[in-house]
């Protein structure tokens, strides 16, 4: 009799010890499938939030131009209203540290991301700090030195997911900097002229920035490379196409046609040592000859498009 009530018993502990084994499966999966529904922008490193809030809006406002203030009211030549809800913070970076350095690390987050930027300014052109703190974003932290901001929009899809991306990095007077993100989730397609195209599908793969110093200096970046490399593989009849544009820091024409080659041909170099067939790349320079100037298309660069035959 004992040895059968035994029995049972570990036969009950063992069927109880499975079923919380399964819930617990359970529930680690939906939380990755809940999590593989969220975009995520790793913050800057060297930082520490200083304000973190949930938003839900039915009719948001994203700048994509800059604001101006007119009669004490705020005025915006060029603006997205959208269904979203998200996440907006603030992180405080760290001392010794730029608004600049801040602003490249979320501008690289989102190509990685295969972001497509909708608008971007620094500076002046960024219009005055006090219309960012006051009238956009409600934050007194945020009220800086007009010569110190950076801003972009970006449209980022994602596992069948829209959102739109806002950064704002600035330096206060008293030195201190700050960095405003927020990833907003599309919960309506965006109604209005000149935005159906807003998440449409874009040639241009990756763009490399450079600097010229009597040589070239290539800002490699790797994640990029991989995207190129993975977007060959999965396109094997597809070509590589490299340009190089170069709008600053050359004395003729001619030099910035010969130095725009130079940054190209290096970037080839880079992918043919990953493996990549030089036959399957094609490069060109154009120096300053086909200038864009928008968005993150600007200054010396190299931008790879890969293109079927």
């Amino acid at each position: 009799m004992a040895n059968t009530i035994e029995t049972q018993l570990s036969k009950f502990v063992f069927v109880l010890a499975s079923l919380l084994i399964l819930l617990s499966s359970q529930l680690v999966l939906s939380e990755g499938l809940e999590g593989a529904n969220e975009l995520v922008v790793k913050p800057y490193s060297h930082a520490s939030l200083s304000s973190s809030d949930q938003l839900s809006s039915d009719d948001y406002l994203i700048l994509i131009s800059a604001p101006k203030r007119v009669n004490n009211q705020l005025r915006v030549e060029k603006e997205l209203r959208a269904n979203v809800s998200g996440l907006k913070e603030t992180y405080r970076i760290n001392d010794g540290h730029t608004t600049e350095q801040a602003f490249k690390h979320y501008l690289s987050q989102v190509k990685q991301l295969g972001a497509k930027i909708v608008y971007q300014c620094s500076s002046r052109d960024c219009g005055r700090s006090s219309s960012w703190a006051e009238g956009v974003y409600q934050d007194s932290k945020l009220y800086g030195k007009d010569a110190t901001q950076f801003y972009f929009a970006a449209a980022v899809q994602s596992n069948g997911q829209r959102w739109l991306v806002t950064v704002y990095t600035v330096e206060r007077g008293n030195r201190r900097v700050y960095a405003h993100i927020e990833t907003l989730k599309l919960n309506k397609p965006i109604e209005g002229d000149g935005f159906q195209d807003l998440f449409s599908e874009q040639q241009l793969l990756t763009i490399f920035n450079y600097e010229f110093k009597n040589t070239i200096q290539l800002d490699v970046d790797s994640a990029g490379i991989k995207k190129i490399i993975d977007q060959v593989e999965a396109s094997p009849s597809s070509i590589v196409y490299i340009v190089g544009h170069m709008s600053q820091g050359y004395d003729s024409t001619a030099d910035a046609l010969k130095h725009s080659l130079n940054a190209a041909q290096q970037l080839s170099t880079v992918l043919q040592k990953r493996g990549l067939d030089a036959g399957k790349i094609s490069t060109l320079g154009v120096g300053p000859l086909i200038p864009v100037n928008q968005g993150v298309r600007t200054g010396n660069r190299v931008e790879v498009m890969v293109l079927s035959k």
